[in-house]
Parts: C-alpha cells; structure tokens; sequence
C-alpha cells in the first residue's frame, strides 16, 4: 500500500512539472514574437528614415536632407557630395533595404543603386535620438573633378588628385588612356571615369581665383578649389601645382572643363618670358588701388597704329597722329577716332605703332617727358573692368628697361651703378612675372614705386649701354630669381626685409626673414645698435659718417611741425592708410587694439606720439599715436611714412619744410622720406606737446641696394658684379637667355 502511494505521488509531481515547463515556453514564444514585432517595427522605422533622407538627397534638397544628420558638422561635406553624385546620370537610386538594428539606439540600412549598368549597395548608419532615427554615418564617396589619370596596374588606377596620390580599384573596360584628365566619380565599390572637355588656352592674359582671359577665348570661369599639373619636360613625370604656378602671358595652356567650367589646367612646358606686362597708373604719387583705374585714355602716335580686337577677329588702321579716345561704356569700350564715329568692342583691345614706333598717352602725365606726355613700346591693351579701364603696357623685357633704369637712376651716376641697376631692375621684373601680385589686371608689376618706376623719364644713352651690356643677367638665390629690392638713399645702414614687409603668403608682419636681404652697416669699420633709441638719436644726429651714400641730399633730413600741423597730417592720412591696409592700422577700444574702421578727426588733439618697435637697422616696425580722440598703432614702415606725411593739410599755413643735408629744402614731401627717424617732442609747462622735430635719414624703405651706396661703392673702384654681391650677398649671377 504504501508504494502504491509514493507511486501515485511520484506521478503528481511529474505532472505538475510538465506544466511548468510549458509555462515557460510559452512565455519564451510570446518573448521572441513580442521581440520580432519589436525587431521588425523598428526595422521599418530604420528603413523609413533612410527612405526619407535619400528622398531629399535625390531631390537635391539640401536643407531637408541635412535635417536628418545627427552630427552635421562632420557629415556635411559627405552629404553635399552625394547630393553631387545623385544629380547626374551616372548613379541612380533604386531603393533601401535590409535595414535593421544594430544595437539599443543604432542601426543600419542599405542603400540600392545603379552605376553603369549594375546594382550597388552601400551602408547607412543610423542613430536613435529624441524618438527619431537619424543619419550617423554616410557611405564612402568622392567626386575627384580634374583628377590626372597616371597609369592602370594590376586592376587598380593610379589618379593624382589635390596633391595626393590615389590608388582605386577599377575593371580593365574602366581604364582610361593615361595622362588624361577625367572626372572620377566612386560611391562604395562603383566607379565612373569620364574623360573631361579638354581645351588649349591660346594665351593666359588674366586670372583670379574663380575665372581667367585667354586672348582668344575671352573669359571662362574657373572652379575652385582648381587642380594644377605640372608636367617635367624632360621626365613627362607630373606633380601637383597650385594656382600661383599660373602666370599671366603663359601660351598653351591646357584647360579641363566640366560643366562649363575649368576644373584643371596642365602645364606642359616652360615659360620662358620674352616680355614684360606693365599696369599703368593715372598718377605715379597717386599709389592707392584707385589710379590703376582710368575713366579716359587720349592715345595717338607719330606713325601711325593699329587697333585688334582679337576675340572678334577685327583689325583697324590709324594714320599718323590721329588721336584716339577710348572710355567705357557699360561693360564694354567705346573708341571715338578722331573725325570718325564710335566704334564699340565687348572685349579687350590692342594697339601697336607701325615701324616699332610708340603709341602715346596724351592725358597720362610723366614728370621726365617733353610735355609731360609719355610714350610707349611694344602693345598696348585695355580693357573694361567693373565699369572702368585698365591699361597694361607689354614691351619686350631688355626694351622695358630702357626706361626703368633712367627712371631709377641718373645717367650722371656713371655706367657702373647704372649696370648694376639694370641687373636688379631685370631680376626684380623677372621675379614679378612669375608672381600673381597683379594677376587679376592682367600684368606682372606696376610703373610705379609699388613695383619700379617705368617711363617716367625717356631713354638716356647711358641706360640703354647698362641694359644691353648687362643683357639677360638675373641674380638668383637657389632656383629662383632673387627678390632684388632697392631704394635711394641709405641712412648708413640698411633693414632687413622681414622688418620692413609683411609674409606674402601669409601676411603676418613680421615676414620671414630673407637671408640675402640683411640689415648691414654701409658705413665702413663701424657697427651700431640702433634698435636702441639713443643709439639711433646719436648716430642720425650724426651727418659726417663716411658712408656710401653721404654725397646724397637726403643722407641725413630734418622736419619741423607744430601740434596743430602733425594732428592735422595723422588725421588726414590714418583713415587712408586704413582703408589700404586695415591689417596694419589698428584702433585700442577695450584695452585692446584691433582693426576697426577709422572715425573722421580720429586723433584730436595730439598727446603722445612713440615708437614702440625698431628694426635692427632703426627702422620704426610699429607707431603709436595718443590723442584726446583715441590711440592707434601704425605698422609697417610705408604706413608710418604716408601717415606722417610732411605735408601742411591746415587752411591758410604755411607749407611744412622738409631739411635736407646738402642744405636744399623741400615743400610739402608726399612721404615721410624714410622710417629710420626719430622723434623730439617739445612741450609747454603743462606737459602738452607743442612741437615735434622729425630727424631722419635715408630715402626709401632701406632693404637691398642703395642707389647712391652703390655710387659711392663705383667711386671706390667697385665694380658692378662687386657691388650687386656687397647689397645682395649669396644671389648669384646668370643669364636668362642661355640655352
């Protein structure tokens, strides 16, 4: 009985456990359903979201599109890229699938689309935030526009795109002929490669950072940023450029353009420039950007010219002394000959005297020439920008200098400063052509002190023998034409170049330094510290040095204002000197200095007036000027110079007087001759200044030669050679012109 009993138990308990267990698999199998739903409901919310956002990227609505990223900072530049890439035929969306979560708040969908025939996927990665999915991450892609095809190898492209070398792996029907440019389009593992509209520029006559003027072709616009090539003319090896390699009046270039627009240029051969293209002024003391700028020319020569309009392919003859008058009108050009009607041209025009005659400027006027009125070699061209004429002067280069070296310096000089100043006048020009200062005029340089004087004076026999003896002679400093600043007159010692100019890449002030332009003594057996104030007083005080340039007039100079006369001269010219450089002029508001625009009367009345920063040859780096009105520091020796103008800007005054050290005066200088100067500040018994004496010395911004050092170097016995290797120490000599 009692087994029978445990028995029966036994099975109770058996059966109760059956029970249990089916419990819990039910509850497992409402767990797994109630997790697929969930699996599946979020499946759909990742999926809709990811349809949505490709909904926005194929209609190209960016602002909608960029709703849905979660970190848009970092993923913008994607996004754009494949807003890009959906615009065009070669990547077509299809659709999204297998979207699915990852983990708690993550997940990803796959986007479908057709390249070239095939079916693609790529991933996107989403992220739960706030209730809504949003795009975490986006697929790889890249739009290589102007990408230079290098060679295809073991089923991978070789590309040189941006200044980077890229490997993508393609099939052989994808291969292109190298050296080609193409725009190369991936998105995950597809790509597109298509050669790009390829177009030989006939000559580069102008350029910015979003267009350029090619003679023939007018201008085209230009993407940025742009890919430049260059390419070895020995190897045919290519590398990576940018766009200061371009230079205005390059032939040949190569242009890769997509959509219209250039996105890459290649440049196949060397440039060896035969000549020179110089922007004119209305005024050579007029140095603001605004008389590069003309409202009427007056031409006319003595043998006759022609007038081409090159795009337009028309020619037009003028006789002898028949004046031309040439204006804008609207976007265009309006040229009246004289007795004739107007004739109205949509493009830039060129003039050149018949038997290389000159083409004169009649309402340009130049101190040296008979009647003010100057002439010029080679061609002339204008053209219409914003409204206003350009002129640019392109003479062959030695013919150029015929005119910079007397400019310069006098015939009286003797012929070995003369040379030496044909050398550095030639490399200056050599250097400026290979630089983009002017390349949005269409030039290379200036005609004025921004650059070099040119045609202010005519030709003088003693010039032309320096330039043709010295023809083709450039200094260089390594491989490059050696940047040969010069200036007139030395104070007996000359600034370094990074203390005088800001970087021209960077524009930070001080520049680097350039190691063949130093501050050095010009005064022989003698060394000075003249970033020292009382050194600098002793020594400018001082007008017996045996230095190179004592025989100058302006060897040593001295400048007499008033409070009234200086306040009025800071207050004239700061706001001037803001509007050219505001970088470098800079206002204190909140115990800080800054560069904010600057007030009419910005002085008042003038309290204070102290140097804060010398160079190591004494030049002030950095003014300061303290009024009732404000304080302002004034950077840079030439925006020192012009806001010290020694100039009377009063109603009826008397004109200020520039001392100069042979005993000759001058009235009303229009600069401040040098930055090496110092100030003597007088007051009356309630410490208010009443005077302040100028004593300076030199004439110019004093890095490289000194014109008359190098006089008083020729009277030594020195050589031209000698003299451009005491000034430029290290540049070394070479012809341009040689095989």
């Amino acid at each position: 009985m009692q087994r029978s009993k445990q028995h029966r138990k036994g099975r109770r308990r058996r059966q109760g456990g059956g029970g249990k267990t089916f419990i819990i698999l039910a509850l497992v199998v409402i767990l797994g359903i109630s997790l697929w739903s969930s699996f599946c409901r979020v499946s759909a919310e990742i999926e809709a979201a990811a349809e949505k956002f490709m909904e926005c990227v194929v209609a190209s609505d960016t602002a909608a599109a960029s709703a849905f990223i979660f970190d848009e900072e970092e993923q913008v530049s994607k996004l754009d890229l494949l807003i890009v890439l959906f615009q065009g035929d070669d990547f077509t969306y299809s659709s999204t699938g297998c979207s699915r979560p990852t983990g708690l708040f993550s997940g990803t969908s796959l986007i479908h689309f057709y390249s070239d025939g095939s079916l693609y996927t790529v991933p996107l990665q989403l992220v739960r935030r706030e209730g809504s999915w949003m795009i975490k991450a986006l697929p790889d892609a890249r739009n290589m526009d102007g990408a230079l095809v290098e060679k295809f190898e073991s089923g991978s492209l070789h590309l040189l795109w941006q200044g980077e070398r890229i490997k993508i792996p393609v099939p052989d029907r994808s291969t292109i002929e190298p050296g080609k440019v193409a725009r190369v389009q991936t998105l995950g593992s597809a790509v597109i490669i298509r050669p790009l509209e390829e177009r030989s520029l006939s000559r580069l006559l102008r350029y910015s950072d979003c267009e350029c003027e090619g003679e023939l072709e007018g201008n085209l616009v230009m993407e940025k940023p742009l890919s430049v090539y260059l390419i070895e003319s020995r190897t045919a090896q290519a590398r990576s450029g940018s766009l200061a390699d371009l230079v205005v009046g390059m032939t040949d270039l190569l242009l890769y353009l997509a959509e219209g627009k250039v996105v890459a240029v290649k440049i196949e051969q060397d440039f060896l420039p035969q000549t020179v293209r110089v922007l004119l002024r209305q005024n050579l003391s007029q140095l603001s950007s605004e008389s590069l700028f003309h409202e009427r020319l007056c031409l006319n020569s003595t043998r006759g010219y022609n007038l081409e309009d090159k795009q337009g392919g028309a020619l037009f003859t003028f006789e002898p002394g028949q004046t031309l008058v040439v204006e804008p009108a609207g976007d265009s050009i309006k040229v009246t000959p004289e007795g004739l009607e107007s004739i109205i041209f949509t493009t830039r025009i060129f003039l050149s005297a018949h038997q290389n005659g000159m083409i004169m400027i009649e309402n340009l006027t130049r101190d040296g020439w008979p009647g003010g009125i100057p002439a010029y070699r080679g061609t002339l061209e204008i053209s219409n920008q914003e409204g206003r004429l350009i002129a640019v002067n392109e003479p062959d280069l030695e013919k150029y200098l015929y005119t910079v070296v007397p400019s310069e310096m006098s015939d009286q000089f003797g012929l070995e400063p003369l040379k030496t100043q044909a050398v550095a006048a030639r490399s200056y020009a050599y250097r400026s052509i290979f630089s983009s200062g002017y390349s949005c005029y269409g030039a290379h340089l200036d005609d004025s002190v921004v650059s070099q004087v040119y045609n202010n004076i005519p030709e003088q026999p003693g010039a032309v023998e320096a330039v043709e003896s010295t023809a083709g002679m450039v200094l260089f400093y390594g491989d490059q034409a050696a940047d040969t600043r010069f200036f007139s007159t030395s104070c007996g010692f000359t600034a370094n170049y990074h203390e005088v100019w800001s970087d021209p890449e960077t524009g930070s002030f001080p520049a680097e330094p350039v190691p063949y332009l130093k501050a050095v003594s010009q005064v022989l057996g003698e060394s000075f510290e003249l970033e020292r104030e009382e050194e600098l007083a002793r020594f400018l005080q001082h007008g017996d040095w045996p230095a190179y340039d004592r025989d100058s007039p302006y060897f040593r100079w001295q400048v007499k204002m008033s409070e009234e006369q200086l306040t009025a001269v800071i207050n004239h010219n700061l706001p001037q000197r803001y509007q050219e450089q505001p970088d470098f002029i800079l206002t204190q508001e909140g115990g800080q200095f800054c560069s904010i625009e600057i007030p009419r009367n910005p002085v008042g009345r003038l309290r204070e007036i102290r140097v804060l920063q010398r160079g190591e040859g004494g030049n002030i780096m950095i003014l300061e000027v303290e009024g009732t009105n404000g304080t302002y520091r004034i950077m840079k020796e030439y925006n020192i110079r012009h806001v010290l103008r020694p100039a009377n800007y009063l109603p009826a005054s008397s004109p200020v007087i520039l001392y100069c050290h042979d005993g000759s005066r001058a009235l009303n200088y229009p600069i401040l001759p040098s930055a090496f100067a110092y100030f003597d500040v007088e007051r009356n018994a309630s410490g208010e200044i009443t005077q302040v004496v100028i004593f300076g010395g030199g004439n110019g911004h004093g890095v490289g030669m000194s014109q008359y050092g190098a006089r008083g170097l020729a009277e030594q016995g020195h050589d031209f050679k000698e003299i451009l290797n005491h000034y430029y120490p290290g540049a070394e000599l070479r012809c341009i012109y040689a095989p």
